[in-house]
């Protein structure tokens, strides 16, 4: 491992010096800085950012831990909790754990080791082997360490939540597709894989109970036909679950008339129904909820987040 001490001897200046350079500090020459960048760069050097962590307290960065970066919305998400940190002086670090259990317990597990001074968690896809997860989740907030679940988050956890409050919006999407009269309400949500599916699809069956009495839950149901209507509504968290559920079921849904709510975007073609309502959630507002109480929790160890925020979806629009 390289010193500060054997580049400061191939520059012929002091270990100060090497300090401020690599630092950037500007009470050090530019030609100087430059010339012990290069030999730094050359001679393999990296910082050792733990022990710096652990002598000045902070590291000035805050992990964003998800799945992937596949999804569009949760770059989005990622990109407005960046410029939100950034006004406030930390660096948003983009952590990745695929989707995967082991790697996501791994990461839970270093967010101990203070190499980080908080982190934003976009929750698992799945439910299995929580237990395990459970308890690391769990230990965060008993040790008080800044950390909020952005978005996807995870069930019984005693983390704080940062999210769209998911019954409102599927009271919006259903108030509207009613005002259609369907004889029949399909939802697509899929309660096992995600906390924000199962938010959704409980807000939807408690709505129902007062405000349609024929409903069907078909997602992952392929055996089960699609109930009698001429006026069917379909709800579903986005374009794509809608999709490929009308190409799996074309046969039963001819000659019907389709109206769909779905969540965030709808890209494609609004052929063959009547109506199509998209619900936007804020992930703007939501990263700079989230991102103002991790910063007063980090400045302030005594501060407590809140347990559950919920965001005000942003928009509904309607298609034809």
């Amino acid at each position: 491992m390289i010193r500060l001490k054997e580049i400061a001897e191939v520059c012929g200046v002091n270990v100060s010096t090497v300090s401020r350079a690599l630092k950037d500090d500007p009470r050090v020459k530019a030609d100087t800085r430059k010339k012990i960048h290069a030999t730094a760069s050359r001679m393999g050097y990296t910082p050792n950012w733990a022990a710096q962590s652990l002598k000045g307290g902070k590291t000035n960065t805050i992990w964003f831990l998800i799945a992937d970066l596949f999804n569009p919305l949760t770059a989005q998400l990622a990109t407005h909790c960046s410029h939100e940190l950034a006004q406030a002086g930390f660096d948003l670090s983009v952590i990745l754990y695929h989707n995967d259990q082991d790697r996501y317990e791994h990461l839970l597990r270093r967010l101990h080791f203070g190499i980080t001074d908080g982190a934003l968690v976009v929750g698992s896809h799945n439910f299995n082997s929580f237990k395990k997860r459970g308890e690391l989740i769990d230990d965060l907030q008993r040790r008080s360490f800044p950390a909020i679940f952005l978005d996807r988050f995870e069930r019984e956890t005693k983390l704080p939540i940062v999210t769209t409050n998911h019954f409102a919006a599927i009271s919006a999407l259903l108030e509207n597709l009613l005002l259609q009269s369907p004889d029949l309400v399909v939802d697509l949500f899929s309660p096992t894989q995600n906390m924000v599916e199962y938010s959704r699809h409980q807000a939807l069956l408690n709505l129902l109970k007062v405000k349609h009495p024929s409903h069907q839950s078909l997602f992952g149901n392929t055996n089960n036909q699609i109930l009698p209507g001429k006026k069917v509504a379909i709800l579903a968290s986005s374009e794509v679950r809608v999709k490929k559920f009308l190409e799996k079921r074309s046969q039963e849904l001819e000659n019907r008339e389709l109206l769909v709510g779905v969540f965030d975007q709808w890209l494609g073609t609004t052929m063959p129904f009547i109506e199509v309502f998209v619900c936007q959630q804020d992930f703007k507002k939501m990263a700079h909820e989230a991102c103002s109480l991790l910063i007063s929790k980090i400045e302030n160890p005594s501060f407590e987040i809140p347990t559950n925020t919920r965001i005000q979806h942003k928009s509904l629009l309607k298609l034809f």
